[in-house]
């Protein structure tokens, strides 16, 4: 019988799912020890196939009493869907036909992904005392590989006296230098405009001190790009685009960078989103109440590479931004989620659909996403909300 050379068995098995490998390991001592191998498991995650995968919660709001507080609850269940199908249909049901589903009803909001490990959070806050009164909110972590369906145990545990003017942001990624993952928390004070930045190593389990962030106020969601961590940030409330920055956090180092936007482009409504398209940080808004519009940093990093990718009015995305109150423009935001060649896939805040928009033939279709049969109701309070991990990679990282 002939025998494969290990270096080719590598070659075949580095291009396969994780679904698929996973199967291997019980096949053979031999086989479980080669994926296993960290640096297989390294090759393996240089060449998975990148994929912009939607994740959606459902909430059932439920509370919890004890002898000491009274806490507010949300359960959560977690289920991740390929954006790309999205082209190809009209509706489409969550839990039907997935691989992976998660309902952790501890940890119950993504703050991201990195090299396939998805990072979560809980949090109780006691709500008994006077009003008025600073109330103890507790926070945690889990980390979670969706491909391997493992779940760490929860970590990283601290508590905060929270007030009407704190505001907390948290972040993750890897430092490849020393192949570190690490979680950042940003404490902001919106009264006394100073911000209390920590770092949290995985593994460690201790929060560390480091400087504090440079700009007044995040404004964004944050962009895990080229081991650094990336925020759209403000200078006060008065939003005008020369004072829109870019404020990144480089996890190497453990030191803020600034970053300019566009030179030239126009005003900048409170609708801005911060994300990747197609690799590249990508910066969007809406301009005059009318458009949409598009950027992308071809190089990170680089100012003069900020390329325009689209301006496309919100009457041809079949948008009626000008016909909504405005309670409901503060919270209107379209945001891109996958690029493919002239069809641009996009979630608006306001509906339970996708937008699917081909620039080239000036067409938009919709597609309805609906729940499944999976969902428990609990009788409480449920409904969908969409959550996104941005370039998300099926891989083989071990949960630590």
């Amino acid at each position: 019988m002939m025998v494969l050379p290990n270096d080719l068995i590598t070659e075949v098995l580095s291009v396969l799912p994780v679904k698929s490998l996973l199967r291997f390991k019980c096949l053979s001592d031999p086989l479980n020890t080669l994926i296993s191998d960290p640096a297989f498991v390294k090759l393996h995650l240089k060449r998975s196939k990148r994929q912009n995968l939607l994740f959606s919660f459902v909430k059932c709001h439920e509370a919890e009493i004890s002898e000491s507080a009274i806490y507010s609850w949300l359960d959560c269940n977690l289920v991740p869907y390929p954006i790309p199908r999205l082209l190809d249909n009209s509706s489409l049901t969550l839990f039907d036909g997935v691989n992976y589903y998660l309902n952790n009803k501890g940890c119950r909001r993504i703050i991201g992904s990195c090299n396939g490990l998805i990072l979560l959070t809980g949090d109780f806050i006691n709500h008994k005392g006077n009003v008025g009164e600073y109330r103890p909110i507790d926070y945690w972590f889990c980390v979670w590989n969706p491909a391997t369906r493992r779940v760490s145990k929860n970590f990283g545990h601290f508590r905060e006296y929270g007030s009407s003017s704190k505001h907390f942001f948290f972040a993750f990624g890897c430092d490849n230098s020393k192949d570190t993952y690490k979680v950042v928390s940003c404490c902001y004070d919106l009264y006394e405009l100073t911000s209390d930045v920590k770092v949290l190593s995985l593994g460690d389990d201790v929060w560390r001190k480091v400087e504090t962030f440079p700009v007044v106020r995040l404004l964004s969601d944050y962009v895990y790009m080229s081991e650094t961590l990336n925020w759209l940030a403000i200078q006060n409330d008065d939003i005008g685009a020369e004072k829109i920055v870019i404020g990144s956090f480089d996890l190497r180092t453990e030191t803020f960078n600034q970053y300019l936007l566009p030179r030239y482009f126009d005003e900048v409504s409170r609708e801005a989103v911060f994300g990747v398209l197609e690799g590249c940080i990508s910066f969007s808004y809406g301009y005059k109440e009318t458009h949409f519009v598009i950027w992308q940093m071809k190089q990170f990093g680089v100012q003069d590479s900020w390329t325009r990718l689209l301006k496309v009015s919100y009457e041809n995305l079949q948008i009626g931004y000008a016909n909504s109150n405005l309670s409901s423009r503060y919270n209107f935001y379209v945001m891109p989620l996958f690029l493919l060649n002239d069809t641009l896939v996009l979630m608006s805040r306001q509906e339970s659909q996708a937008i699917i928009y081909n620039w080239r033939d000036n067409r938009v279709k919709r597609t309805k996403v609906i729940a499944g049969n999976g969902i428990k109701d609990t009788g409480n309070s449920c409904y969908l909300s969409w959550e996104f991990s941005k370039d998300f990679v099926e891989s083989l990282v071990p949960i630590f």
